[in-house]
């Protein structure tokens, strides 16, 4: 009988930890975190410049949090830090197992004061508050459109901090990257299920075309519309295969080396850009 009692108690310590892990015991206080966005993804959040007018010099990215605890009286703040990120390369022997490796710092790292309004500034104030009774909210990330951003995209990866008013929710949930730049850019919720599969693998080459069939943006905003309505979704891809068809077939653009479409135009080996035809 001991020995039955001896193996259960470390399995229900271990279970324990997992639940609380899982946030199913945070309610011992006030912790936050981040949560998916509206089409269900916490993949790198993607932001360009490129959209706005050339007078615009800054904007706000708004990344979704969630209070486990429940709402309080008054208005709380959430603290975050930027952290950096990491590459690991890896040696390997002829059996293929890994023999060493080496970790160095990303070196596209925004650049405090240059990219981002550092977080110390008061103008964080109301970007970082959780209004009293909420528990779900969001917070504000200031960016900067510098010059060179027309040339290369940099990351910003941010992680929350416990302070006064919050610890911290599940590890997992503490952490994400802005990735930003004044370039045509994927959108940072083209990863969801829906647009791979009905519109395909994300390339420069196809973005501009689906840009010229709709005769404006395919941004964010585009992307959550097609999330949420079957007929958008439809509609578009027939319009892009359309498209896509009649510029492999135009006799000039084959003559150019044009077509068929590439996702790199500068490269012959390059992946064709296709879209499905069925889903």
């Amino acid at each position: 009988m001991k020995k039955i009692i001896y193996f259960i108690l470390p399995l229900c310590m271990g279970l324990a930890a997992c639940q609380e892990e899982d946030g199913l015991l945070f309610n011992d206080k006030a912790r936050v975190q981040l949560r998916q966005d509206a089409s269900g993804t916490f993949d790198d959040y993607s932001y360009s410049f490129i959209w706005s007018p050339a007078s615009v010099t800054r904007d706000i990215v708004y990344l979704p949090v969630r209070v486990m605890g429940g709402p309080a009286d008054t208005d709380r703040r959430v603290t975050v830090e930027q952290v950096s990120e990491y590459d690991i390369t890896y040696t390997k022997d002829h059996w293929g197992y890994v023999t060493d490796s080496v970790v160095t710092e990303r070196t596209d790292k925004a650049v405090a004061g240059k990219h981002y309004v550092p977080f110390d500034s008061p103008e964080y104030e109301s970007l970082m508050t959780i209004p009293a009774g909420e528990v779900l909210g969001q917070i504000g990330i200031i960016l900067l459109r510098d010059p060179s951003l027309g040339s290369k995209k940099v990351r910003l990866r941010v992680r929350l901090k416990a302070n006064g008013d919050f610890e911290l929710g599940e590890s997992k949930y503490l952490e994400r990257t802005i990735t930003f730049s004044d370039m045509l850019e994927q959108p940072s919720n083209w990863a969801s299920r829906y647009m791979n599969s009905y519109y395909g693998t994300y390339s420069k080459a196809k973005h501009q075309l689906m840009m010229q069939v709709v005769g404006g943006k395919v941004d964010e905003e585009w992307v959550n519309e097609a999330y949420n309505s079957v007929s958008f979704r439809y509609y578009w891809r027939m319009k892009f295969i359309e498209a896509l068809q009649d510029f492999n077939n135009d006799p000039k653009n084959i003559a150019a080396g044009l077509a068929p479409m590439r996702e790199n135009a500068d490269d012959p080996n390059s992946a064709l850009v296709t879209f499905p035809t069925s889903m």
